[in-house]
């Protein structure tokens, strides 16, 4: 019994779903040690310093050890003119040989130097496509996380909507018992509260799909609840346009990435040039065999001993391979200048659309902020003059369903003004205190 009643509890615990509340810093730390694709991002930087190396760059010699056993069983006769016979059944002979080399391509056409520098501009790029990573993350997890705010503040007004249409309903239900209400005014009465409902509960499935997101990009067990909490209405300090778009200039990921791999393209070119010219190496070796024969002219023989030399390669026809990466790499690294060109010019009009929304977003901001407190004002004295007969419910309807749209003005004006900061930080490289 004990037993059934410990699993019953186990049970239970485990299908208990945990609730956490997260505000703004709780979220952008979160992503930062949590996120997978930002664990996956840093583990390719670490692979790319891993490869810039000078062994990788190709300045480094070679060095070969090996060794060799052989035995082999013969049958033979041999018959020399003297007249001599040299007869032997399953002899052996065995050999063995070792040796070491050092192999050194000192000279390659300068393809080292290219390709040292191009495993450095390798290792940037890899470190950029992680703030490329961490930025994007903690960009999705913020805009979710506003989201999610903002969809909770506006189920607060869904519930004291409904709270109101109850209470209109409650009056209504009482006139309509006393004669003094007809059942259409009942009925609309109902109506209104069941829209009201209906609101409610699209907000609730809005915030579950929210949740989701949020939950996918912060990692979390998908039976915990997320709640967050903050602050919709706080307005940064604004900053000049000139002073964004120079930041822009300087810090957007993009074009940094842009940049980068117009240097990797130019190096490339550089490697693929280097083709054309001679190649001279330098080698030592040391050599030792020992061998013995149980039939053969030599019983035994063994030598032992140092070759150093110097080896010049250059091969002068290569099915025209040489030539055909050297144009790719010219018209890649063409490519890679347009791109950039490319990506330079749509980020910064995207950023002067973002900072455009976001000083239309503010103008709107402020407004409905000073439009909602005579707004709820207005609301709690119809209220009040519905239970003394001032107005009718239809009246009061009207009222309150002009507080919600101004409710949900504020609420979206918040929205549009948080995501177009967002944007802009994310163009700019705003982000980069957070890392």
């Amino acid at each position: 019994m004990r037993a059934l009643i410990l699993s019953s509890l186990l049970l239970l615990s485990s299908l208990t779903i945990a609730q956490e509340k997260f505000g703004l810093e709780q979220v952008v730390n979160r992503v930062l040690s949590q996120n997978f694709g930002i664990q996956i991002a840093k583990i390719d930087t670490e692979i790319a310093k891993n490869e810039n190396n000078i062994g990788t760059a190709g300045y480094l010699p070679t060095i070969d050890v090996q060794a060799t056993q052989d035995l082999a069983l013969s049958t033979a006769r041999q018959e020399f003119i003297s007249g001599d016979v040299n007869e032997a059944s399953n002899a052996q002979n065995r050999a063995f040989s070792a040796g070491a080399m050092l192999n050194w391509t000192f000279f390659d056409g300068f393809k080292m130097f290219a390709t040292d520098k191009k495993l450095d501009e390798l290792e940037r790029f890899s470190e950029l496509n992680l703030r490329a990573t961490m930025e994007m993350k903690v960009y999705e997890a913020v805009v979710n996380y506003y989201t999610l705010l903002s969809l909770q503040e506006m189920e607060e007004v869904y519930t004291g909507a409904i709270e109101l249409s109850k209470m209109r309903k409650a009056y209504t239900q009482t006139r309509f018992n006393s004669g003094a209400a007809n059942r259409i005014q009942l009925m609309q009465a109902e109506l209104d509260l069941t829209a009201d409902s209906a609101a409610y509960i699209a907000n609730k499935q809005a915030q579950s799909q929210i949740k989701a997101a949020l939950s996918k990009i912060l990692q979390l067990p998908v039976t915990d609840e997320i709640l967050v909490e903050g602050d919709l209405s706080k307005l940064e300090e604004k900053k000049e346009w000139n002073a964004i778009a120079k930041q822009f200039m300087e810090q957007n990921t993009s074009i940094m990435q842009a940049k980068s791999n117009m240097a990797i393209s130019e190096l490339s070119t550089k490697e693929a040039k280097s083709r054309f010219y001679p190649q001279l190496s330098f080698y030592a070796a040391y050599d030792y065999g020992n061998s013995v024969n149980e039939v053969g002219f030599l019983a035994s023989n063994r030598s032992f001993g140092p070759s150093i030399g110097i080896t010049a390669k250059w091969s002068i026809l290569n099915h025209l391979s040489r030539a055909t990466e050297l144009r790719n790499s010219r018209l890649i690294e063409e490519r890679s200048e347009l791109a950039y060109l490319n990506d330079s010019i749509s980020a910064l009009a995207d950023l002067r659309n973002y900072y455009e929304v976001m000083e239309f977003a503010e103008e709107k901001l402020m407004f409905e902020q000073r439009n909602i407190s005579q707004t709820q004002s207005i609301a709690e004295i119809a209220q009040t003059a519905l239970l003394a007969g001032s107005i009718t419910p239809l009246e009061l309807r009207e009222i309150q369903y002009s507080a919600i749209q101004a409710e949900g003005r504020l609420l979206q004006s918040q929205i549009e003004y948080q995501t177009a900061r967002l944007n802009i930080s994310l163009l700019s490289g705003g982000f980069q205190g957070l890392f």
